[in-house]
């Protein structure tokens, strides 16, 4: 009977080893599917669970499946619109504050003076019937800025006087005595500049007899050739001669030059620049100076001139920054942003060197 009994425990003894060792393999099968235990949660964490708790991931992926996507709503997009310029959605531009003028500034009294001025108009007096206090202070605004530019005149023409380059009076003389010279001098380099051209152009006169003017025209041509030497040659338009014209002054017919030059109207007086260059110096009547000034601006602009003779046509352009040099001067644009006190030495190299 014993014997039975021990056959009995030792066969539910094995039976229980089965089942433990059935346990066993589920339990490992179960933790072969879990995440990796260095990145996922430890048993105390979970301890809930228990040793034998398994999760399905198939059962996991079809929840995750089901849960639908949150959907994020985009804001609503409102139009506005601009009644000034009858546009929508147009860039709002925020304009900053400007800096107030330092007090007493110049352009603190270009703001504050008119105010000031329209206060005193508005309030001459006050109520007792004396200047008002708005009176006073305009007034007082006025000395100031009258003060201010005075002392600006002052420095100003200090200046101008100790430095030679800023001197106008170095250039043109202004006292009698002085611009005497100084003309007298220019009229020389003008006649010298003309003496040239008689030599290298001449001049074509075109008139006819029905013409009221060309009788005086040929006058003032007699006198200009004669005192410059230049050489005329006299083109009628309908072959005949001037009333008081010389009986050496020999007559060209007009063979088209005055079609080819589009003269309208008589007397007309054409430069000649050999060997084939033709500039209309006038059209009606034109008096001796008028003519030489007008040969002299033709022969400028036209290159007629050697250098020497070119820069004696204008007595008044020397010391003057030309247009050439301020294009050069433009040049070292970033200089002069940084520091536009680099102008001085700039137009001192310029005017220096001429």
């Amino acid at each position: 009977m014993r014997k039975k009994k021990l056959l009995v425990l030792a066969a539910l003894a094995l039976q229980v080893t089965h089942v433990s060792s059935a346990l066993t393999e589920q339990r490992q099968q179960a933790l072969k599917n879990q995440p990796n235990t260095q990145t996922s949660e430890n048993f105390y964490e979970r301890r809930s669970e228990g040793w034998y708790w398994y999760e399905d991931p198939q059962a996991k992926k079809k929840q995750q499946k089901q849960v639908p996507p949150t959907v994020v709503q985009q804001p609503k997009k409102v139009d506005i619109y601009d009644p000034k310029t009858n546009r929508y959605n147009e860039p709002i531009v925020v304009q900053a504050t400007p800096a107030q003028p330092k007090p007493l500034s110049t352009e603190w009294l270009k703001v504050n003076m008119p105010k000031a001025l329209q206060a005193a108009m508005d309030n001459p007096y006050d109520e007792n019937g004396r200047p008002s206090k708005e009176m006073e202070t305009y007034m007082y605004f006025q000395k100031f800025a009258l003060d201010k530019s005075q002392n600006f005149a002052k420095s100003a023409t200090t200046l101008t006087q100790l430095d030679p380059f800023l001197d106008e009076t170095n250039r043109v003389p202004v006292d009698t005595a002085s611009n005497r010279v100084f003309m007298a001098a220019a009229e020389k380099d003008r006649k010298e500049i003309l003496n040239y051209l008689s030599k290298t152009t001449g001049l074509w006169f075109f008139y006819d007899t029905s013409c009221s003017f060309c009788t005086a025209q040929y006058e003032f041509l007699k006198d200009f050739k004669a005192e410059n030497n230049f050489k005329i040659f006299n083109i009628s338009m309908d072959g005949k001669r001037l009333p008081k014209m010389d009986n050496n002054e020999i007559i060209l017919p007009d063979r088209g030059q005055a079609v080819n030059l589009r003269l309208r109207i008589t007397p007309s007086i054409v430069l000649l620049a050999p060997p084939n260059n033709f500039y209309v110096v006038s059209q009606g009547l034109i008096t001796q100076s008028s003519l030489e000034s007008k040969i002299l601006l033709v022969a400028e602009q036209q290159n007629l001139l050697p250098k020497h003779l070119k820069d004696k046509l204008d007595p008044y352009a020397k010391g003057v920054v030309t247009p050439q040099q301020m294009k050069r001067m433009q040049q070292v644009e970033k200089e002069l942003n940084d520091d536009p006190t680099k102008i001085v030495d700039l137009i001192k190299k310029a005017v220096g060197n001429e």
